[in-house]
C-alpha cells in the first residue's frame, strides 16, 4: 500500500523555534533507497534534517568521546574472549600431549599407539559391510577423531548430546530474551556496556568450552560418531551465505557496488527488491548463526591438532560475537571482516592437513584456499571503512593482483594425470555457491513474507498468550531438530554421497528449514509490545536500532503549514 501519514511537528522540548527537534516517522524510497533528508536520535522521536545521508548507527559504532578504550565493558569483554580462547587452545595441546595423543590426520594412524587404540583408520580399502566403510569415496566422508566401535556407549553419545542441546538452548534463550528487551526500549540500541543477557552469554559460552575439554577427556566422541561430516561444514556454509546477506546493505556484491549510491537500474532494483528480506535476516541471523557455531562446536572433540584449535577458535568468536549483541563492538567492520574471512585460513588449513602426503593431483586444499580468498577480493574486502576514501577505480587492484597469483599458482598445481592450467575453475566453484545461495535465501524469505501478508490478511498482528508464545518458540526450535535428524539419516544409513557433495547437500534443506524457523520466532518477537507486526524499518520503534543494523532513508513529500507529509512506500 502507499499510504501518506501526515505528521505535526511537535518540539519535545521548550526550545527557540529554530532549534526545535520534531517527531517524524521513517519510511524508505521503494525505487531508488536514495536518502531525502537526514535523521538524527533525539530523546522523544527524531529530527529530519536537509540533505545528506543519514548516520549509520547501527551499522558502525557510535564515537563517544567521554568513554576511554578501559572503560568500555564491551572491548573489555572482548579482549577477555582473546585471552580466554588462547588460554583453551594451550590447554588443548598441553593436555593432549601429556596423554600422548598424536592424531593430526589419518595418514598418521600407526605413528602412535594412543591412535591406534582410540580411532579406526581411513577407509582407503573398502570393507563391504561395514558401515559408513563400504562405498566408493567412504575415505572423503569418514570423520577420523572419532573412537573405535566397541569403545562406544549409550552414555559417551546421551552425554555428549546432553551438553549440546543444554548449550544450545540456552544459547538462543538468551538471546530471544535480549531482543525482547531491546523491542520494547526506545532510542539507541547500541552501546559499550554490556546488559545481563551480554553477561550471561558470556558466562554460558565459557562454561560450555571448559565442560566441552573436560568432556574430551572423559568421554572424548563429539557429536560425529552420530551426524555426517558434512552437516558439520554444511552448517558453517549456511552461516556465512547469511552473513553475505546480512552485509549486502553495506558492501554490495562485487567491489562495493551496488551501494546506496549506485543510480543504475539493476543496482537500484537489487536493493529496492530486497530490502524486506534483507531487513528480516538481518534481524533475525543470530539464531541461525549461533545454531551453525554450537552444533559445530560440539561436532568435533577438542583434539590437540592445529585444524582442530583453528575450528575452535573460529566457533568461539562467533559465540562471542553473538554474546556482545546490541553492543557497539559487535557492529566493529574489522571484527566483523576478521570473523568472516577466518574460514579462509581454517578451511586451507584442514584442507592440507588432511590431504596426505601427495598435497596435488585431486587434493582440495586449492578449492578451499583460492575459492575463499576469491570471496575476500571480490567482495568482503569492500566492507571495510577505508575503502569510502579511497577512489572507486583503486578498488580492482587486489582482484587484479589475486588474478596474477592465481594464475602463476595453477601453472603448476596438477590435475589427477599430472597437468597443469585443467584446475583453473576451482577459485570460482565456492564464490558461485556463495553467490547463487543468498539470491535464493532472499527468495525464500520475501515468498514467506508474501504468504504472513496473506494469511494475515492485512491485518496487524495480534498479541499472543504465553502458551502461544511458547508453542511458536517451540516449533521454530523444532526446525533444527529436523535438520539434525537429516543428517543423523544421512550418517546412519551411510548414504553414498562424495564428500564435497556430501557437505553441499546439507546446504538447501539447513537454508529451508532456518527460514521457517526464523519466521516463527518472528511471529513471537513481534507479538510484543509492538503490535504493527512488520518487518519494514518504517515503524518508530525500530529507529535506530531494534536489532537491524542499518541506514534507513526518508522521502519528503511535502513541508507547509506545519506540517509535514511522508510517502510510505516499504510495504504492499
Amino acid at each position: 500500500m502507499n499510504d501518506v501519514h501526515t505528521l505535526r511537528r511537535t518540539p519535545c522540548h521548550a526550545q527557540p523555534t529554530s532549534a526545535v527537534p520534531y517527531h517524524t516517522t521513517l519510511v524508505m524510497d521503494a525505487a531508488t533507497e536514495e536518502p531525502k533528508a537526514q535523521m538524527t536520535s533525539s530523546t522523544l522521536g527524531l529530527v529530519v534534517k536537509d540533505g545528506r545521508p543519514p548516520p549509520e548507527e547501527e551499522t558502525h559504532p557510535s564515537h563517544r568521546g567521554d568513554v576511554r578504550w578501559y572503560q568500555r565493558q564491551d572491548l573489555l569483554v572482548w579482549l577477555y574472549g582473546m585471552v580466554f580462547i588462547g588460554g583453551l587452545i594451550g590447554a588443548i595441546f598441553g593436555l593432549g600431549s601429556y596423554r600422548g595423543w598424536y592424531a593430526p590426520v589419518g595418514f598418521a594412524f600407526n605413528v602412535t599407539n594412543t591412535t591406534r587404540e582410540r580411532f579406526l583408520p581411513e577407509p582407503y580399502i573398502l570393507e563391504p559391510g561395514v558401515k559408513g566403510r563400504q562405498h566408493p569415496g567412504s575415505s572423503g566422508r569418514w570423520y577420523f577423531w572419532k573412537l573405535r566401535p566397541e569403545l562406544v556407549t549409550p552414555w559417551t553419545q546421551t552425554f555428549v548430546w546432553a551438553c549440546y542441546t543444554v548449550h544450545q538452548l540456552l544459547a538462543w534463550w538468551l538471546l530471544y530474551l535480549a531482543q525482547v528487551n531491546k523491542q520494547a526500549q526506545k532510542g539507541k540500541k547500541y552501546s559499550t556496556r554490556l546488559s545481563k543477557y551480554n553477561w550471561a552469554a558470556v558466562a554460558v559460552h565459557t562454561f560450555f568450552h571448559l565442560l566441552h575439554l573436560a568432556q574430551t577427556h572423559v568421554t572424548y566422541d563429539a557429536t560425529a560418531q552420530d551426524v555426517t561430516i558434512g552437516s558439520s561444514q554444511g552448517s558453517v556454509i549456511v552461516a556465512l551465505l547469511f552473513v553475505m546477506i546480512i552485509e549486502f546493505r553495506d558492501r554490495g556484491v562485487f567491489f562495493g557496488w551496488p551501494s546506496v549510491k549506485s543510480t543504475d537500474k539493476v543496482g537500484k532494483a537489487m536493493r529496492s527488491k530486497s530490502r524486506e528480506s534483507v531487513n528480516l535476516i538481518r534481524k533475525y541471523h543470530g539464531y541461525l548463526i549461533m545454531w551453525a557455531a554450537v552444533y559445530t562446536f560440539w561436532y568435533h572433540p577438542m583434539e590437540n591438532t592445529l585444524g582442530h584449535v583453528m575450528g575452535f577458535f573460529h566457533t568461539w568468536i562467533l559465540m562471542l560475537q553473538g554474546s556482545l549483541f546490541y553492543t557497539d563492538l559487535h557492529l566493529n567492520r574489522y571484527w566483523r571482516f576478521m570473523l568472516e574471512v577466518w574460514v579462509t585460513l581454517h578451511g586451507g588449513l584442514v584442507a592440507w592437513q588432511t590431504g596426505g602426503p601427495e598435497q596435488m593431483g585431486t587434493k582440495l586444499w586449492p578449492m578451499f584456499t583460492f575459492g575463499f580468498t576469491t570471496l575476500i577480493v571480490l567482495t568482503q574486502l569492500f566492507g571495510l571503512p577505508f575503502w569510502k576514501h579511497l577512489p572507486t577505480w583503486s578498488r580492482g587492484i587486489p582482484a587484479l593482483l589475486y588474478l596474477g597469483v592465481i594464475l602463476y599458482c595453477y601453472s603448476w598445481i596438477p590435475d589427477e594425470n599430472g597437468r597443469p592450467w585443467t584446475r583453473l575453475s576451482e577459485p570460482f566453484l565456492i564464490p558461485l555457491n556463495q553467490y547463487l545461495f543468498p539470491l535464493i535465501i532472499c527468495g525464500l524469505v520475501t515468498f514467506g513474507l508474501f504468504i504472513e501478508r496473506k494469511v494475515n490478511n492485512g491485518k496487524a498482528v495480534r498479541s499472543l498468550s504465553e502458551l502461544g508464545k511458547g508453542g511458536y518458540l517451540f516449533t521454530s526450535s523444532f526446525m533444527y531438530v529436523v535438520i539434525v535428524v537429516l543428517s543423523w539419516a544421512l550418517e546412519y544409513f551411510d548414504a553414498p554421497i562424495p564428500g564435497p557433495a556430501m557437505m553441499f547437500a546439507h546446504v538447501p534443506p539447513f537454508i529451508v528449514f532456518s527460514v521457517i524457523s526464523a519466521f516463527f520466532v518472528k511471529r513471537v518477537v513481534e507479538a510484543g509490545p509492538n503490535e504493527s507486526g512488520r518487518v519494514s524499518p518504517d515503524l518508530p520503534s525500530e529507529i535506530p536500532g531494534k536489532g537491524v543494523p542499518g541506514t534507513f532513508q526518508v522521502s519528503v513529500i511535502e513541508l507547509e503549514h506545519g506540517q509535514m507529509q511522508l510517502k510510505e512506500s516499504a510495504l504492499k
